[in-house]
Order: structure tokens, then sequence, then C-alpha cells
């Protein structure tokens, strides 16, 4: 799972990101809007903690922003406003959840838990991409009602691209998610695994290349 933390303040900024770290995730961090924006343009992302005051845009901007691109992505936002005004207008805007500071850290890592959760069980489970279904729950893949062969590995590419469907999925994000550390992969690895799922799943039109960056589904 990979979060963006974006708070100016670098201090919490920087414990944030760590006790994230500690608690299993992959962790982006960024100090004000405009990076926020970037980072979520070009990466994948399972949640995002955005604070409310930040330099450049700030985060109501933001949030408002990302939810015209239709980007659907969990957003908890952040503030030291206590106000029911404040907190009305957040998820008007299409905030998920909202956290006011100072807060204890274990609420804030049930809140993410909960966002991810929330959010995982309503994707839809079983997909169709031109002749090709994919039911994400029982791991299966049919070409014209016929199974096909995959390998846990290359079901886990095939599932990050479809949770994804039509957003970028970065070597980086392919790599943390569907290699153990110790494994050591490269984009080359990627590269070749993609190689022998477009061959498995016998159509290398599916999965579109997005030059430097990775891979996605449309």
């Amino acid at each position: 799972m990979k979060i963006l933390v974006v708070e100016d303040n670098e201090e919490l900024n920087n414990t944030l990101k760590e006790i994230l770290e500690l608690n299993g995730y992959y962790v982006d961090a960024v100090f004000d809007g405009e990076e926020a924006l970037e980072h979520m343009k070009m990466y994948d992302y399972d949640a995002v903690i955005l604070d409310i005051m930040l330099p450049k845009i700030d985060g109501f901007r933001v949030c408002q922003i990302v939810r015209e691109r239709n980007d659907d992505t969990p957003i908890l936002m952040l503030t030291a406003k206590d106000t029911t005004q404040d907190k009305v207008k957040g998820l008007d805007i299409g905030a998920d959840d909202y956290l006011v500071k100072p807060f204890e850290i274990e609420e804030l890592l049930a809140r993410v838990r909960a966002l991810i959760r929330r959010v995982s069980t309503e994707k839809t489970n079983v997909v169709k991409i031109k002749d090709i279904t994919i039911d994400l729950d029982k791991r299966e893949v049919y070409r014209d009602g016929k199974s096909l062969i995959i390998t846990p590995k290359l079901f886990c590419i095939l599932e990050q691209l479809i949770r994804n469907r039509g957003k970028v999925v970065t070597y980086e994000s392919l790599m943390n998610k569907c290699w153990d550390i110790t494994d050591y992969p490269s984009r080359e690895t990627v590269r070749a695994n993609i190689k022998l799922l477009r061959k498995i799943l016998q159509d290398r039109d599916i999965i579109q290349n997005v030059s430097g960056v990775g891979y996605k589904i449309e």
C-alpha cells in the first residue's frame, strides 16, 4: 500500500512518513499543493493524507482539482481548525475523512486503514476487458470463457493495472506491490513480466506503455 503525505510542517511530515513506513506502508512525502497535484498525476496511491493550510495551493483546492480529474483516491484531510464549516467544506468538495490537529497516531492509522478497506470493498471484483474476464476474488483469468494459466506474480501485475484502470501504474509501484524487496527487481524485470503477461492474454494492446513511467489499462 502506498500513501502520499502532504504536509508543510517538516517535523510533522517526517514523523508521519516514519510512522507509516514502520506500519508497512510505502510513503511519498511532499510539502506544498503543487507538488501534491504533480505526484497524484504521475503516481498511483492507495490514500492521501492532505493538510489544508499549504503553500502555493491549499488543501481544499488540491482536493477539488483531484476530484475534477475523476481521481477517487481516498483523501484524509488534516487541519488545525476544529470548526463545522471547515469540515463540511472539505467533505463537500470530495474529501473522504477529516482529522483535527493535534491527533493521536493510532487514530490516524485507524482512519487510513478504514479508508483503504472501504474503497477496496467498493471496487468491482469481476472485470471485463474486450473478450477477457478477470475475477479479482478468485484470482482467475478467462479469454472467451477459456481459463488462462497465470502465475501469482503476473496476476498481481494485472490486478494493479485493473484496480487503477485509466491511470498510470509506475514501474516503482509495480515493484513495490508485486515483488519482495529482497528480490531486487529492476525496470527490466518489470518489462519482461509485462511481455509475458501480454503473451498469456494474447493481446499486447490491452496493456499500454507510458514511456519512461510505467503502464496502464484503459
